[in-house]
């Protein structure tokens, strides 16, 4: 009994495919729980186009869709996931709403519309359903047997960070946010409090940091700093940068590990168990 996790897509602003990105991956942002048969998506980008397929094979038709935001990295494996060309398939999807914006519905509409693909989202056979929520709110899924906890991020646009709770278990899924130094975000500590899981944007480097202030993305030290003083049990560094090549992540992964033993750098394809 408990949460198993799959890494579906762990890079980071486009996919990368080169011979430099295969042994941590180069699709973006999907992350799959799998909560007793309860299905649980984190972001839609290329690696859920693998998730769909997965999905299928395993007989599921019943998910739902958390969004972080709708940047295009988020978001790009959606047309793809072919789950919602499936008669008997029944998704939510969950977006937080920030002003002046378009809601996930609209968005989502506009991607899967001329010029952008061929098919419109109206035309897929799919149930599918879009819950709006103000970016702090919590709610619950699955008849209230999981909890989700929401709080902002820092980044460009807007992004959400959530927590996940079920059974005594907890995850927290903080991609795309950037810190700011020596200072504390009350948002993050409290998504991360004593959670099994941290999956946290490590996207730069510290002495990378400095030249991509403003870009709202974080570092791998910085998510071991927080894994420290959230009392994090696991930390899983995410979204990794696409100009860091395998050789580049095998570094930061074993100088993580080093300062955190319980400290690994993702992998597409990456299963375990909370």
């Amino acid at each position: 009994m408990g949460i198993d996790v799959t890494f579906w897509g762990v890079r980071g602003s486009l996919p990368c495919s080169s011979p430099e990105h295969v042994i941590y991956g180069g699709n973006t942002s999907c992350v799959e729980l799998d909560l007793d048969g309860k299905i649980i998506v984190l972001d839609a980008g290329s690696g859920i186009r693998q998730l769909g397929d997965s999905l299928i094979q395993r007989g599921k038709t019943d998910f739902v869709l958390l969004l972080s935001h709708c940047h295009w990295d988020h978001i790009c494996g959606f047309p793809f996931f072919f789950p919602i060309f499936k008669d008997n398939v029944s998704m939510d999807i969950y977006a937080a709403s920030f002003p002046e914006q378009m809601c996930a519905k609209e968005v989502f509409e506009t991607q899967m519309s001329a010029p952008f693909f061929p098919l419109p989202l109206h035309m897929v056979s799919s149930k599918i359903k879009f819950h709006d929520f103000e970016c702090g709110d919590n709610f619950e899924l699955y008849d209230e047997t999981v909890k989700i906890i929401t709080r902002p991020l820092l980044h460009p646009n807007g992004a959400t960070g959530y927590r996940i709770e079920y059974k005594g278990k907890s995850i927290a899924y903080i991609t795309d946010t950037e810190h700011t130094p020596r200072e504390e975000d009350s948002n993050v500590l409290t998504l991360i409090h004593n959670c099994d899981l941290m999956i946290y944007d490590a996207m730069f480097s510290e002495n990378e940091f400095e030249e991509h202030i403003g870009w709202g993305h974080s570092t791998w030290e910085e998510a071991l700093r927080l894994a420290a003083l959230g009392k994090v049990k696991k930390t899983a560094l995410f979204h990794h940068s696409p100009s860091h090549t395998d050789e580049k992540m095998a570094h930061i992964d074993a100088e993580a590990k080093k300062k955190n033993p319980f400290a690994f750098a993702a992998k597409d394809g990456m299963k375990l168990t909370i």
